[in-house]
Protein backbone atom coordinates (compact mmCIF):
# COMPACT_ATOMS: atom_id res chain seq x y z
CA UNK A 1 0.00 0.00 0.00
CA UNK A 2 1.60 3.58 -1.11
CA UNK A 3 1.50 6.35 1.48
CA UNK A 4 -0.08 9.66 -0.20
CA UNK A 5 2.39 12.20 -0.69
CA UNK A 6 2.06 15.15 2.25
CA UNK A 7 1.72 17.65 -0.45
CA UNK A 8 -1.19 16.32 -2.24
CA UNK A 9 -3.07 17.35 0.99
CA UNK A 10 -4.88 20.40 0.86
CA UNK A 11 -4.40 22.14 4.11
CA UNK A 12 -7.74 23.46 5.82
CA UNK A 13 -8.15 27.46 5.41
CA UNK A 14 -7.77 29.93 7.92
CA UNK A 15 -10.69 31.73 8.55
CA UNK A 16 -8.75 34.03 10.84
CA UNK A 17 -6.68 36.83 9.61
CA UNK A 18 -2.25 36.00 9.37
CA UNK A 19 -0.74 36.85 12.99
CA UNK A 20 1.79 39.63 13.17
CA UNK A 21 5.52 38.22 11.67
CA UNK A 22 3.56 35.66 9.63
CA UNK A 23 4.31 34.89 6.08
CA UNK A 24 1.47 34.36 3.88
CA UNK A 25 1.51 34.01 0.26
CA UNK A 26 -0.77 33.64 -2.23
CA UNK A 27 -0.77 32.94 -5.99
CA UNK A 28 -0.64 35.96 -8.05
CA UNK A 29 -3.06 35.39 -11.46
CA UNK A 30 -2.93 37.94 -14.03
CA UNK A 31 -5.62 40.27 -13.15
CA UNK A 32 -3.78 41.00 -9.64
CA UNK A 33 -0.55 41.27 -11.36
CA UNK A 34 -1.93 44.31 -13.29
CA UNK A 35 -3.32 45.96 -10.38
CA UNK A 36 -0.08 45.59 -8.21
CA UNK A 37 1.89 46.88 -11.33
CA UNK A 38 -0.05 50.27 -11.12
CA UNK A 39 0.55 50.47 -7.52
CA UNK A 40 3.91 49.57 -7.41
CA UNK A 41 4.17 52.53 -9.86
CA UNK A 42 4.24 54.55 -6.62
CA UNK A 43 4.71 51.53 -3.94
CA UNK A 44 8.38 50.80 -4.89
CA UNK A 45 8.25 47.22 -3.14
CA UNK A 46 5.27 44.83 -2.83
CA UNK A 47 5.23 45.07 0.44
CA UNK A 48 4.57 48.76 0.25
CA UNK A 49 1.88 47.90 -2.42
CA UNK A 50 -0.01 45.26 -0.03
CA UNK A 51 0.20 47.44 3.08
CA UNK A 52 -0.88 50.39 1.19
CA UNK A 53 -4.17 48.83 -0.47
CA UNK A 54 -5.39 46.80 2.49
CA UNK A 55 -4.74 49.99 5.07
CA UNK A 56 -7.17 52.12 2.43
CA UNK A 57 -9.65 49.50 2.39
CA UNK A 58 -9.85 48.97 5.82
CA UNK A 59 -10.38 52.54 6.57
CA UNK A 60 -13.41 52.33 3.94
CA UNK A 61 -14.30 48.86 6.15
CA UNK A 62 -14.26 51.00 9.19
CA UNK A 63 -15.81 53.78 8.17
CA UNK A 64 -18.50 52.94 6.63
CA UNK A 65 -19.21 50.68 9.94
CA UNK A 66 -18.55 53.18 12.16
CA UNK A 67 -21.13 55.30 10.70
CA UNK A 68 -23.75 52.76 10.55
CA UNK A 69 -23.83 52.89 6.37
CA UNK A 70 -24.10 48.94 6.31
CA UNK A 71 -23.87 46.10 9.39
CA UNK A 72 -20.47 45.47 10.54
CA UNK A 73 -20.63 41.96 9.00
CA UNK A 74 -21.40 43.55 5.72
CA UNK A 75 -18.41 44.51 3.39
CA UNK A 76 -19.63 48.19 2.22
CA UNK A 77 -20.15 49.33 -1.50
CA UNK A 78 -17.99 52.09 -2.71
CA UNK A 79 -20.61 54.55 -4.61
CA UNK A 80 -17.82 57.45 -4.83
CA UNK A 81 -14.70 59.25 -4.41
CA UNK A 82 -12.66 61.69 -3.92
CA UNK A 83 -8.93 62.27 -5.28
CA UNK A 84 -6.44 64.95 -4.61
CA UNK A 85 -2.63 65.86 -6.04
CA UNK A 86 -0.46 65.74 -2.22
CA UNK A 87 1.55 68.31 -3.73
CA UNK A 88 -0.79 71.01 -3.91
CA UNK A 89 -3.13 70.11 -0.71
CA UNK A 90 -2.55 71.39 2.99
CA UNK A 91 -0.49 69.85 5.29
CA UNK A 92 -2.33 69.56 8.41
CA UNK A 93 -0.86 68.20 11.90
CA UNK A 94 -1.35 64.34 12.22
CA UNK A 95 -3.75 63.27 14.63
CA UNK A 96 -4.30 59.93 15.30
CA UNK A 97 -6.33 58.07 13.21
CA UNK A 98 -9.33 60.18 12.10
CA UNK A 99 -12.61 58.57 10.60
CA UNK A 100 -13.99 60.84 8.16
CA UNK A 101 -17.05 61.77 8.32
CA UNK A 102 -20.33 60.85 6.42
CA UNK A 103 -21.11 61.74 3.10
CA UNK A 104 -24.27 64.87 3.21
CA UNK A 105 -27.72 63.55 3.16
CA UNK A 106 -29.41 60.67 4.17
CA UNK A 107 -27.05 57.55 5.20
CA UNK A 108 -29.83 54.86 5.90
CA UNK A 109 -33.06 53.98 4.09
CA UNK A 110 -35.74 54.36 6.43
CA UNK A 111 -36.74 51.01 6.53
CA UNK A 112 -33.24 50.19 7.23
CA UNK A 113 -32.52 52.84 10.01
CA UNK A 114 -35.43 51.71 11.80
CA UNK A 115 -34.35 48.04 11.44
CA UNK A 116 -30.63 49.03 12.57
CA UNK A 117 -31.07 51.88 14.80
CA UNK A 118 -34.88 50.79 16.37
CA UNK A 119 -35.23 54.69 15.49
CA UNK A 120 -36.12 56.68 12.54
CA UNK A 121 -33.48 58.69 11.59
CA UNK A 122 -33.51 62.15 11.57
CA UNK A 123 -33.03 64.49 8.72
CA UNK A 124 -30.14 65.60 7.29
CA UNK A 125 -29.59 69.09 8.22
CA UNK A 126 -31.96 70.08 11.15
CA UNK A 127 -32.40 73.73 9.82
CA UNK A 128 -33.40 72.55 6.74
CA UNK A 129 -36.63 72.10 8.23
CA UNK A 130 -37.16 76.01 9.09
CA UNK A 131 -38.14 78.53 6.24
CA UNK A 132 -34.86 80.38 5.00
CA UNK A 133 -34.45 84.17 6.55
CA UNK A 134 -35.75 87.07 4.44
Amino acid sequence: MATANPTDRQKAKKATPPAAGDRPSLRIDDDLAADLAEIMRVHPTFAEAVRQAVGQLAMQYRTAWAHQVCPSDTAPVLLAYQLGNPATMRRTRPVGQRVPSPPPGRQLRPAFAGELLGRPTPSARPDAQRPART
